[in-house]
Parts: structure tokens; C-alpha cells; sequence
């Protein structure tokens, strides 16, 4: 990891910390559209920059060569597993609740 790495980090980190208060504020402002608007605009900016700098930086890793010799350690394995199945769970409830 490098120095890039810990700033990309902390600007997801500080996205996470805003972004629920930001949707209610944004499901709540949606009779006002120039606030509504506004509030979308600076939402969807930052997820947007955030963007750019994750696929700026997979783009640097893709040209780093790969080592097929090493394995993935059990525990990265384990966690990519509880991730992922976070994030079906996370969707289907989200699915579910719009029901």
C-alpha cells in the first residue's frame, strides 16, 4: 500500500461518514428541487471523484506484473468471503424493504 492508498482511504471514510445523513436530508429536501438539485449535484460529485481515484489507482496496479506463484492467505479469502456476503445481505433487504 502506498501513501495514495491511506488517501484514498480516508475519502471513502469520510463519504461513509456523511452519507446517510445525507440521503435523509436529500429524501426530505425533494419538494425543494433547487436544494434537491444541489444536494444530488454535491453527492454525486464526490462519489464521482471517489470513483475516478479507485479506478485511477486499479489502473496503476493492472500494470504491476503478477506473481502466480503466490496464493491468497486464508484470511484475505475468509474476509473477501464475509464481504461479499454482506453486501447480498445488504441488498436484499434493501430489495425487500421496497416491497
Amino acid at each position: 500500500m502506498i501513501p495514495a492508498d491511506h488517501e484514498l482511504f480516508d475519502m471513502m471514510r469520510q463519504l461513509q461518514r456523511t452519507l446517510s445523513h445525507r440521503t435523509v436530508l436529500l429524501r426530505h429536501a425533494h419538494s425543494d428541487v433547487d436544494v434537491y438539485a444541489e444536494g444530488l449535484r454535491d453527492l454525486g460529485n464526490d462519489l464521482t471523484d471517489i470513483g475516478r481515484h479507485c479506478l485511477d489507482r486499479v489502473a496503476e496496479l493492472d500494470t504491476q506484473p503478477v506473481d502466480s506463484t503466490k496464493r491468497q492467505s486464508a484470511h484475505i479469502v475468509t474476509l473477501s468471503g464475509l464481504l461479499n456476503d454482506l453486501a447480498l445481505e445488504h441488498c436484499r433487504v434493501i430489495n425487500t424493504a421496497g416491497e
